[in-house]
């Protein structure tokens, strides 16, 4: 029996059609992977190296302290002197006119028109934000480590002696201090104080927290803790967040110093709680971020990153920043906790993230200090 040509034509029309089958998962899958990847690369502006807006180049002044205000980054540089330049475009505003302290370990504080440092030397500088002019200084006759923080027409900081001064800001006379005694054995405050509802609060390696009347000075309450604080405070709501380094997180009643709630990281905490709306993060040194709610401790979420925090984290309403060990700045959903972007500063991350409606600011171990474009909108 011979086979007829539509006999052919019917078995080539059904083996036809079973391709076609058997492609038609093949082609569906290349279309949900195109949309998936078209959305994803729609979800997020990553920064490159292009978006970089400024760099501010100072490897022979050593590490840089960045601190921003009324559209001027103020860097403190390690070796002593320090920098203003404009936050939009990096042009150079003014360098101060002295160059005599001895190392800017710490931070600068940046005012409305006053620009605050601490020095290894023990002295506290006031100078003009415009100019770069000194205004004033105050010998705290011990190395000023922490950051400076300014409560209306005072300043406050804490030095090696473990003393916190309250300085008058016009003028840089001594309000207060506490302890009123010095002690040779009391441990440093090298983390910067907190103010809300007029109480200070502020943290010491002697391992405890402690809550002042910022008009008076006088003493409300001590709590003690495991081990030395050494990360900022963070006040937020009538709520203080105390991080010591041994991983000791506690939220306390300004007023009273009443714990609110506690946990027990892992790991070491040398970086402060930062609080964004509802949600504090936690960053413990082994490069876990611990999301908790503000108000009563209950966890959210815990993500690893990629690296060590060697920064402070920053962040918004929808995301969370932080420098890494491995020279990378990390953006993290506040929602969930997943990683939205990762850049590589060329250098590991230190001190304080910055972060204004168009770029994120960071200064690095090789002693630059970089703008990165963000898109906050996007």
């Amino acid at each position: 029996m011979t086979t007829g040509y539509a006999d052919y034509r019917e078995k080539w029309r059904l083996q036809r059609r079973r391709m076609r089958m058997r492609r038609a998962p093949l082609v569906a899958l290349g279309v949900l992977l195109l949309v998936g990847v078209g959305l994803l690369s729609r979800r997020e502006h990553r920064p490159q190296l292009g978006a970089v807006a400024w760099v501010e180049e100072g490897e022979a002044r050593g590490l840089p302290r960045i601190d921003l205000g009324q559209g001027a980054l103020v860097v403190a540089w390690e070796y002593g002197s320090v920098t203003a330049c404009s936050a939009a475009t990096g042009t150079p505003l003014w360098p101060a006119p002295f160059d005599r302290a001895r190392q800017f370990d710490g931070p600068p504080a940046v005012g409305r028109d006053q620009v605050i440092l601490g020095a290894s030397d023990g002295y506290v500088r006031c100078v003009d934000l415009k100019s770069g002019q000194p205004v004033w200084g105050f010998d705290a006759a011990a190395a000023v480590r922490s950051t400076p923080l300014l409560a209306g027409d005072r300043v406050l900081v804490g030095a090696d002696d473990g003393r916190l001064y309250c300085l008058s800001l016009a003028d840089g006379s001594l309000v207060w201090t506490h302890p009123s005694v010095d002690r040779a054995d009391r441990g440093a405050i090298l983390g910067g104080a907190a103010l809300d509802e007029g109480v200070v609060v502020c943290g010491s390696c002697e391992g405890e927290a402690f809550g002042l009347d910022l008009s008076t000075g006088r003493l409300r309450w001590v709590v003690p803790f495991d081990g030395p604080v050494i990360a900022q405070v963070t006040a937020v709501g009538g709520l203080a967040y105390v991080a010591a380094e041994n991983g000791d997180v506690r939220c306390l009643k300004m007023q009273t110093g009443e714990a609110v709630w506690r946990k027990r990281l892992p790991s070491l905490t040398r970086q402060p709680v930062v609080v964004l709306g509802h949600r504090a993060f936690l960053l413990a040194s082994n490069g876990t971020v611990h999301c908790v709610e503000a108000g009563s401790g209950r966890d959210l979420w815990t993500r690893r990153t990629r690296g060590r925090p060697t920064t402070a984290a920053v962040g918004d309403e929808r995301r969370l920043y932080v420098g890494l060990s491995e020279g990378l700045i990390e953006a993290l959903s506040v929602e969930s906790g997943r990683t939205l972007w990762r850049w590589r500063a060329g250098a590991k991350p230190l001190g304080k993230l910055l972060l204004d409606e168009r770029h994120l600011y960071c200064g690095t171990a090789a002693g630059r200090v970089l703008a990165v474009r963000v898109n906050r909108s996007g």
